[in-house]
């Protein structure tokens, strides 16, 4: 799950303004109280949904990528973490060198081109394989390129700092909060856009709801599904690409982040309904909300507090929120 102490950190990035006569002070020159009055309970609030879409908006990236992934080619691919934290560690890298913008631009543009790798090697000829044969090697080949990376940058964190225009805050009817973090929402909404855009008004995006529906009929109909299968890998490992770039300046860079985060997409894909983009949207800014709000007034029931929702919409709903639509 979320590292507890890190979210609790996080949440504590949105600070309150407030004026001297919200403080205490006053003007006849009597020193004004040292306890400050309670927050108001909208601007806790509105602290609170900030800071869920900002985790929502990394776990949208990388779960709405595992479902299309899965709503193709009926398979998960345990692997996306280590993608994830692959595109991380670039981004660190390249920032060092050129910056944060240059590493969000490159980032992509490579893991794409090692999604295309995927393909060819694991999952074109492995697709005649049970799915369990073909998710135990995507496991396998995430645990690898996971231990290839601590090899070679070590078992330490590393942190990446925003960029100068995104450092520093904003205050909002009373409230402080990161302008990096508004960012990061910005990215993680304007890729739900995108995603529902391309998917509903594209011929590719329409061909890729049909193969995910009944991938025989779609054949009969002339549909490539391996033309389609290379570009949905390619765009969800570039979604992991920029996921990892962007958790560099919020989260940190460190070599558990790939357990972490595929154990939480799993969760995600699950209640929206494996294969299921919209569900997966709507899972991760549920899940996002739960996990802050967890962490923030159940500090010792947090980690638990995801699998507790995860157990009660299962329950309401087996099939999950989005029922295996690509789209819905």
């Amino acid at each position: 799950m979320i590292d507890i102490r890190r979210e609790r950190r996080a949440m504590a990035g949105g600070t309150f303004a407030r004026s001297s006569a919200q403080t205490g002070g006053a003007s006849d020159g009597r020193v004004p109280s040292c306890r400050a009055p309670r927050p108001e309970i909208a601007v806790v609030i509105a602290l609170l949904i900030a800071n869920s879409l900002a985790l929502a908006s990394l776990l949208i990236m990388l779960s709405s990528g595992l479902a299309l992934i899965y709503g193709l080619r009926d398979v998960i691919n345990f692997g996306h973490g280590a993608i994830y934290m692959l595109g991380a560690y670039l981004g660190y890298t390249i920032a060092l060198v050129g910056g944060f913008w240059l590493a969000l631009l490159l980032v992509p543009i490579l893991l794409a081109l090692l999604g295309i790798a995927f393909e060819y090697l694991a999952l074109r000829p492995l697709q005649r394989r049970s799915h369990i044969e073909v998710a135990l090697v995507t496991l396998g080949l995430g645990i690898i390129l996971g231990q290839i990376i601590i090899y070679i940058y070590g078992g330490e964190a590393r942190s990446v700092d925003a960029p100068k225009i995104l450092s520093g805050s904003v205050t909002v009817l009373h409230l402080s909060y990161p302008v990096y973090r508004l960012f990061l929402i910005v990215m993680g909404l304007g890729s739900c856009v995108l995603l529902a855009l391309w998917l509903r008004y594209t011929s590719s995006g329409l061909y890729v709801r049909a193969v995910s529906q009944d991938p025989s009929v779609a054949r009969m109909m002339g549909i490539n599904a391996d033309r389609l299968s290379l570009l949905v890998t390619s765009l969800s490992t570039a979604f992991a690409g920029i996921a990892g770039v962007l958790a560099g300046p919020y989260l940190s860079v460190d070599p558990g982040m790939d357990v972490v985060m595929i154990v939480n997409c799993l969760i995600i894909v699950v209640i929206g309904g494996t294969g299921s983009i919209g569900g997966a949207i709507i899972a991760a800014l549920l899940f996002g909300f739960v996990q802050v709000a967890g962490s923030v007034f159940l500090p010792n029931l947090a980690a638990l507090v995801p699998y507790i929702l995860l157990m009660v919409v299962l329950l309401i709903a087996p099939g999950g929120i989005g029922r295996g639509r690509v789209l819905n």
